[in-house]
């Protein structure tokens, strides 16, 4: 899941002096670091813990917890650890990033890729050679950085000449004001109550226009009708002063942790039901083609699957009804991916060596790697798409998507469509709507789900717990699924 959207790009490392900070991060991520750092501690008693899922959430809480001493059995449903920030080898590609300084540092990730002994790259999250194609006008993004003007938005004369970004720094203010008067959780349940469109435009009293150009450059537009408090905290995540990329592809962590879990995890495994009777948990899943399902009894269950796919599993005794409501009821964001392989890197004829080209065309937004890959090829993010962008993929057949993502890169790029067509002739197209094991790319709440599902989302039930992103914020990055499954493996040690 290569969570490089929303306000990439756009926002820079400039820090409010009243942003809320204490109330927006966690009070417990020192301690949570230090257990990154230093391990859990020995178990007193050595419990039988069963991880469903091997994304990096049920990979780094299975290391806990084998490295304190519990006996751990991992169920994963695919054929390859990571979950859904696998890594598209045969591409010799990848694209997840990993802030590093700002508001929210990803600081338990960077911890746990230095003790692998992995090595990072810089991730260039901007390159003013990049296009923006946008209302109907062409331009470099450097020009549009020195005058926004030029793409003929219908503002208010007092937001002529300014950013996307500093209109919607404009429009956090109100909030951080607010925020002087009162406390956390009143904060945080009034902030949630609004979608970003509403509270830019009843709270910010941005103009349409101004409101249209945020959705379009910074790729708000989709996602309107998400609860504004995620807004806050992805202001969090992009005011980082630096992004990195692990060297030798994203994959490497993943095959890190599998190598620290030998013969750990079960792959291609399905479960289908989780039961619990007195001081035992049985785990029935399904092996590929068997005609009945194998059993694995446990003191303990941690299930990081996603709240859809946690659906799918038969809980006896049943979740409670709380639970229940709110893995059923959480967004997911959609997510479509179309990676276009070239035999020659057109994008470096505009001198474009990193950074996202954006048009208001279907494809929106265009990513060009900024380094070289062994093979030679170019490989190119010629479209990430999500929600209700997303939604116009999702129909298509294969060549149509392509056929849609060449004419985009035709004009943005001034190329004649077939040539593209010749010299990108192989590609993958991954729309994460349709993934069967994920069901949706990440958790994104609407108004009030913060709220209301939050806090249920995690709590266990018994001797099943939960972990992933979307039971911790911010939603959608590795380091949320990290933080979660640290808290998670420390309930279990301290329950057991």
């Amino acid at each position: 899941l290569f969570q490089v959207l929303l306000l990439v790009g756009l926002l820079s490392a400039h820090k409010f002096l009243g942003y809320p900070e204490y109330c927006l991060h966690d009070p417990d991520y020192e301690e949570l670091l230090k257990i990154i750092q230093d391990g859990l501690g020995r178990a007193g008693t050595p419990a039988h813990v069963v991880v469903v899922g091997a994304g990096i959430s049920g990979l780094t809480a299975a290391k806990l917890l084998h490295e304190a001493g519990h006996k751990v059995r991992g169920v994963e449903g695919t054929q390859q650890g990571g979950g859904r920030w696998r890594r598209l080898r045969r591409f010799n590609q990848g694209f997840g990033v990993v802030p590093q300084g700002g508001l929210f540092s990803s600081r338990l990730v960077l911890e746990v890729i230095r003790q692998f002994g992995l090595k990072l790259s810089p991730f260039q999250v901007r390159d003013p050679n990049a296009w923006y194609l946008i209302n109907g006008t062409r331009i470099r993004a450097g020009e549009v950085e020195k005058n926004p003007d030029v793409l003929n938005y219908p503002v208010k004369p007092s937001e002529k000449g300014k950013s996307p970004t500093q209109l919607y720094r404009e429009a956090l203010d109100k909030a951080l004001q607010k925020f002087q008067s009162v406390d956390c959780k009143k904060f945080l349940a009034e902030h949630d109550s609004f979608s970003t469109k509403e509270y830019l435009i009843k709270v910010g009293n941005l103009s349409r226009g101004a409101v249209q150009m945020i959705g379009d450059l910074m790729n708000e537009d989709s996602g309107f009708y998400l609860s504004f408090l995620a807004s806050l905290w992805d202001f969090g995540v992009f005011s980082s002063e630096r992004f990195f990329e692990i060297t030798g592809g994203f994959d490497q962590l993943p095959k890190a942790f599998l190598k620290a879990l030998p013969d750990v995890v079960r792959f291609n495994c399905t479960v289908e039901k989780i039961m619990t009777q007195d001081n035992q948990v049985q785990v029935f899943y399904r092996a590929p083609d068997t005609l009945a399902p194998s059993r694995i009894s446990a003191d303990y269950v941690l299930v990081t699957s996603t709240a859809k796919a946690t659906r799918h599993i038969h809980f006896h005794p049943p979740l409670s009804p709380p639970k229940t409501q709110a893995l059923r009821s959480i967004h997911y964001a959609g997510a479509t991916k179309i990676i276009l392989v070239c035999s020659q890197k057109f994008w470096e004829q505009d001198g474009i060596r990193g950074g996202p080209s954006i048009t208001d065309h279907p494809s929106r937004f265009i990513y060009y790697p900024n380094h070289n890959f062994s093979s030679g090829v170019g490989v190119i993010l010629a479209s990430y798409t999500w929600n209700e962008d997303s939604l116009f993929f999702l129909s298509l057949s294969d060549q149509a998507c392509l056929d849609v993502v060449y004419q985009d890169l035709a004009e943005i790029h001034q190329l004649n469509k077939d040539f593209l067509q010749e010299i990108c002739d192989r590609y993958v197209i991954h729309k994460w709507e349709l993934d069967q094991h994920s069901m949706g790319a990440f958790a994104a709440f609407t108004p009030f789900q913060f709220v209301d599902y939050s806090q249920e989302l995690f709590q266990p039930e018994g001797r099943v717990h939960f972990a992933g992103e979307h039971v911790a914020q911010p939603h959608g990055w590795l380091e949320t699924a990290v933080k979660s499954a640290v808290r998670a493996a420390s309930n279990i040690l301290h329950q057991a």
